[in-house]
């Protein structure tokens, strides 16, 4: 099909229409407004490459003579690299196309038909451009856009908005990172979900790609760990896709976010770059893997600062739950004041607090706080701030080992975990006695560490939980990774932790465990100078952090539980 062939446009089918409106039942959405036909087209960019998209348009009730109504809502462009499906067209198109929207739902490059090779985050900003310059010669354009899309379409998001077209009048961006380099690299190690999803994209167009296909590559999963598993890594990885994906090479040896390579990965630019009176909606799910690298709140603080027409949403979700199975109500609602230009339909901070399983809304993120600090003692106890000062050091102080042949399992966040993990020799757990009271914990927690090893290539985990001493488990709430400068002075070090909103209920405890790694989540760390994921010889630390006269610190960001 060429860029100019033209295609009959489909009435929506009944078996569409029953899944369109069982799918607004269960996301508990405003009802339908309409019918929609789809199109099939291509798009045409500079080079000769036709993208494949289609057209939603809604078929809206008019007078007999008049024919058929036009839609005077903004168009959805949506970009993404995972298909148009039935079962993603509704999430990405057909919920709005039913409610007024069109839509114009685009495959990335050298995905699903669109001619090309598919290169992650190297074409995005040229030809998200271009899909805009085209569609604003068609007759059916309403001369007006929002981007919209979740994760990766997100991120096609950024890169058309490093440059945001005029007719650009809002973005719904969920779960989504900005900075593919700083999201592989960020925390100096390299995070292994870059592998993973790969998996996904050279997977998803086989045959029984869909929910059988999801099941079969689970089951498969296996082998991609047990290629994680050997030395170098590399080598293992690189086996283990056989010449697919390969894009991977270059994300595993370059470390460095600031190489050339990375550039046009590199949508920061975007969030300088927005204009203040664009509203954008951000959406991100506490148990998300995406929050781990904090790259939603990092997009909400600039676009703030700018004084841009920000909102966010934080929920109790994972990935799948925060790009729209879950947020959709918000996205709508968001979208709905974009046309009506009421800011009021959607508060700016709206935000699930863990632990008090309860929503509440801010003019801001984070809320008023006051900080209020813990000592980690010799003992491995949590205690208020000051604690009774020794005279002098602690000659036990607190130490674990490291072993990159066994490293410490990652611990998802919101997961739950018992005294097996905490009480693992490669991992140090401080805990607190039972709380009096509730403490709400609204932002992102500091740490201040004393911290020394007998080999200066290490890492740091260190994660903030609630401990119930009747069950003895206990919930991640936040937490940070981070490589560690083998230059480093004999300074404490200083870390945050990720944002978080959590309620300790009275009774539970505060618990901070500090480890070495997190395998799979983060390559792990060998011991020795050199790329981790090239090397193939592994040393073990021993790690030691210093509590006396509360040198080690936590900091926790205390709320009244007031609203702002």
């Amino acid at each position: 099909m060429s860029a100019s062939s033209p295609i009959e446009r489909l009435q929506r089918s009944y078996f569409s229409t029953l899944a369109d409106r069982l799918s607004g039942w269960y996301l508990s959405l405003p009802p339908e407004k309409c019918s929609y036909t789809s199109q099939p087209l291509r798009i045409p960019m500079s080079d000769g490459v036709l993208l494949a998209a289609d057209l939603y348009l809604p078929v809206l009730p008019s007078p007999p003579s008049s024919g058929p109504s036009r839609s005077s809502l903004p168009l959805v462009l949506v970009q993404s690299p995972y298909g148009r499906s039935p079962t993603m067209s509704i999430f990405n198109a057909r919920i709005y196309a039913a409610r007024g929207y069109p839509v114009l739902f685009v495959s990335s490059r050298g995905t699903f038909d669109s001619d090309g090779s598919f290169d992650p985050g190297q074409n995005e900003r040229a030809d998200g451009q271009q899909v805009v310059k085209w569609m604003r010669t068609q007759k059916w354009y309403p001369g007006r856009f929002i981007t919209a899309g979740a994760s990766y379409s997100g991120y096609s998001s950024w890169a058309l908005l490093h440059d945001p077209p005029d007719d650009c009048v809002g973005a719904v961006i969920p779960a989504a990172m900005h900075d593919m380099a700083a999201y592989s690299w960020g925390t100096g190690a390299f995070a292994m979900q870059r592998v993973e999803w790969s998996e996904i994209i050279v997977k998803q167009e086989e045959p029984w790609s869909g929910l059988v296909g999801m099941a079969w590559s689970r089951w498969k999963g296996g082998k991609l760990r047990w290629a994680a598993v050997g030395l170098p890594l590399l080598d293992g990885i690189l086996s283990h896709f056989g010449g697919k994906a390969p894009w991977l090479r270059d994300w595993a040896t370059r470390p460095d976010i600031a190489d050339q390579y990375w550039a046009l990965t590199r949508q920061g630019g975007a969030l300088e770059r927005v204009r203040t009176d664009t509203p954008v909606l951000l959406v991100m799910g506490w148990y998300d893997t995406f929050t781990r690298r904090d790259q939603t709140t990092e997009q909400y603080n600039r676009l703030k600062e700018r004084g841009c027409q920000v909102s966010i949403t934080m929920g109790p979700w994972g990935h799948v739950g925060a790009s729209g199975l879950m947020s959709m109500r918000d996205i709508i609602q968001f979208m709905d004041g974009i046309v009506a230009k009421d800011e009021r339909r959607h508060p700016h901070v709206k935000v699930f607090v863990t632990g008090a399983d309860e929503w509440t809304s801010y003019k801001s993120w984070p809320p008023e706080t006051t900080p209020r600090a813990m000592d980690l003692g010799h003992r491995r106890d949590l205690s208020w701030s000051p604690a009774p000062k020794l005279e002098v050091a602690d000659q036990s102080a607190p130490c674990f080992t490291y072993d990159p042949a066994d490293p410490t399992p990652t611990i998802n966040a919101g997961a739950e975990y018992t005294s097996l993990f905490a009480n693992r020799d490669d991992v140090l757990s401080f805990t607190s006695s039972p709380l009096d009271d509730d403490l709400e914990v609204l932002g992102r927690p500091t740490i201040q560490l004393a911290h020394s090893s007998d080999n200066p290539y290490v890492d740091l985990c260190i994660r903030l939980s609630e401990h119930n001493p009747h069950t003895d488990t206990s919930r991640v709430v936040a937490e940070t990774y981070q490589v560690i400068n083998p230059n480093r002075d004999s300074s404490p070090l200083r870390l945050a932790l990720s944002d978080c909103a959590h309620r300790f209920r009275r009774g539970t405890c505060v618990r901070l465990t500090i480890a070495g790694g997190s395998f799979p989540m983060f390559a792990r760390n060998l011991g020795v100078a050199g790329n981790r994921t090239t090397g193939d010889t592994m040393r073990p630390a021993r790690h030691m952090i210093e509590t006396s006269n509360g040198i080690s610190q936590l900091t926790l960001p205390v709320h009244s539980r007031r609203k702002i």
